[in-house]
């Protein structure tokens, strides 16, 4: 099965790269920061490898970080050239950091968000695929974006409380804590982000209830299969828009749902670096 966080930080190893010789840098070794999702091996083939480096002769070299808070202190020290993340992330921490900035130049590589699931739970993928397709129907899924997604990036409200109803199902789903805006934990120490507005929306629609588990980003997968929780976010996959390079992570014996947002990489940079 292939790594998605692996692969995205290849790609942009690679693009970081092709900056650094366009405009003239001196380094031979770039370094940047990327938060590891699930530890799988990498596959690339060297038609990717061959659109990222091109001809050149640089190497770079990627910091693996289980949490963005400690990525963005070695930032901050001078030890990483850059922090890898999606855009909502970055925006999300420049907004708090007056030190850093947003640099896009990234923005060919794609990444789609979506949950996953047991296919022994299949009843737990048709509550969410549902719901997440439904969503996008009527236009709630953009409204939720534009506005909850948004606000979470600029401004700091109160987490959303889960509906809860009277002895109806209950689904445990893994929250990490440690991807603002998409999913954190605020200052009153409640579970909040896009991703908790998108399962209250779910659990209105089917009439469920939602029981968040704290885990680590890493154990996802674990947490899966030993039965801690029923369904994970999950990285539906990564592509590459310039070079077509795509890949789709897909464990045996899961079911993923449709992708309920996509984002394009960039780059958390300080404005004045060490």
């Amino acid at each position: 099965m292939k790594n998605f966080k692996k692969l995205l930080a290849v790609l942009l190893a690679g693009l970081m790269l092709l900056s650094l010789v366009a405009c003239g840098g001196k380094a031979d070794v770039a370094k940047f920061g990327v938060l590891h999702g699930d530890g799988m091996d990498l596959i690339m083939t060297s038609e990717h490898k061959a659109h990222m480096f091109k001809e050149t002769e640089l190497t770079g070299e990627n910091i693996n970080y289980s949490n963005l808070s400690t990525a963005l202190m070695d930032l901050e020290s001078g030890k990483l050239e850059s922090v890898c993340v999606e855009k909502c992330v970055a925006d999300y921490v420049v907004a708090r950091n007056e030190k850093t900035t947003v640099v896009e130049d990234w923005n060919c590589v794609k990444t789609d968000f979506s949950m996953m699931t047991l296919d022994s739970k299949n009843d737990v993928y048709d509550i969410l695929n549902n719901a997440i397709k439904a969503m996008k129907e009527d236009g709630t899924l953009d409204s939720l974006i534009e506005n909850e997604l948004k606000a979470y990036i600029e401004s700091d409200p109160e987490a959303k409380d889960l509906p809860h109803f009277e002895g109806a199902k209950t689904i445990k789903v893994g929250v990490t804590g440690d991807v603002p805006p998409m999913d954190f934990v605020a200052s009153n120490g409640k579970a909040a982000g896009f991703n908790i507005a998108l399962l209250a929306e779910i659990a209105n629609r089917a009439q469920v209830n939602i029981e968040l588990v704290q885990i680590e980003t890493g154990a996802r997968a674990i947490s899966l299969s030993s039965g801690k929780v029923d369904a994970v976010f999950w990285t539906k996959s990564v592509t590459c828009t310039v070079c077509g390079a795509e890949a789709t992570e897909k464990i045996d014996g899961t079911l993923v749902t449709e992708s309920y947002f996509s984002d394009y990489a960039a780059r958390i940079e300080l404005k004045d670096k060490k």
